[in-house]
């Protein structure tokens, strides 16, 4: 079988990660070149070009793991327009322009993969598409977001807010600015992506009414979560006190949990660690590993 080779935007946790499968898995791959900001990175793998994001376009699969939107932006769509498969775990980049570049994908006959974007390697995006096929979904409703879930079981806790979003910082749990997660942000991106997917019609994360946990109180033993929902109406991501025998007050550290409910169908559940470098790397594997097979799906696309 011939070798496909990989143009990697991106060598940060799980860029580094997706070049050990590369180099080390099963599948025909090679690691032809590496795009970084700093390529005098003393972690940079030994016999592989490094150079600038546009080297990364001319390999036969283009993966972008760089983060941001403007310059995966241009990328995506100079490697779609090339008929090249685009795989990235960029849900920021999907829930604003995923809608043009699943059309691009599809009228130059590429490809665009994500699973990696949401739910890191927990199969949340396989899941929605199986389901979607298999009947109409009425529901998605989920926890997507490590960093408010380990914030408010602290609060759940008895910490106050400003104590539990320290701690989460201490634990490595959220960021030193913490904005994009307790505002939502993050949530409200993975959830238009899988409603998306779910309706089979691009949705913005603009189309999200998002309310973070900012400043948020709660009451010692109280359950609250940060709950993305959606249907075909609407779409919402907001802090929410649950009942502790629903089980998305289980969601706990960095694991997520998805309800899917289907019409006729009842309700189905998938959970997992919603971050980590291997994991999310090997969501992108399996994204290549499609394309090793021969199969160009578009994402949001119409094959």
């Amino acid at each position: 079988m011939e070798r496909l080779g990989i143009g990697l935007i991106g060598w940060g946790t799980v860029g580094s990660a997706l070049g050990e499968l590369v180099r080390a898995g099963p599948l025909p791959l090679t690691l032809e070149s590496v795009a970084v900001r700093n390529r005098q990175r003393p972690d940079l793998p030994k016999g592989i070009e490094v150079g600038a994001p546009e080297g990364a376009l001319e390999a036969d699969i283009v993966v972008e793991l760089a983060g941001g939107v403007e310059g995966p932006l241009t990328w995506a769509r100079l490697a779609l327009d090339r008929g090249k498969p685009y795989v990235t775990a960029n849900k920021a980049l999907l829930a604003a322009h995923g809608g043009e570049l699943a059309e691009l994908a599809d009228r130059r006959v590429a490809a665009l993969l994500a699973s990696a974007s949401v739910g890191g390697g927990t199969p949340m995006i396989e899941t929605v598409t199986h389901l979607a096929a298999t009947g109409a979904i009425e529901r998605i409703r989920g926890i997507v977001n490590a960093t408010t879930t380990y914030i408010l079981t602290a609060m759940g806790d008895g910490r106050t807010y400003d104590d539990a979003l320290r701690e989460a910082q201490e634990a490595g749990f959220a960021e030193a600015d913490p904005t994009f997660d307790v505002e939502g942000r993050d949530a409200a991106q993975k959830l238009a992506i899988l409603a998306s997917v779910a309706w089979g019609k691009w949705r913005s994360e603009a189309e999200v009414h998002t309310t973070g946990i900012v400043g948020l109180s709660a009451t010692a033993g109280e359950t609250v979560r940060l709950v993305a929902e959606a249907t075909t109406d609407a779409m919402s991501v907001k802090p929410i006190p649950l009942d502790p025998s629903d089980p998305l007050a289980r969601a706990a550290g960095i694991e997520n949990i998805l309800e899917i409910t289907v019409a006729d169908a009842g309700t189905f559940r998938v959970s997992g660690p919603g971050a980590g470098g291997r994991v999310t790397a090997g969501a992108v594997y399996a994204d290549l590993g499609r394309l090793v097979a021969g199969e160009r799906p578009v994402l949001f696309g119409s094959r």
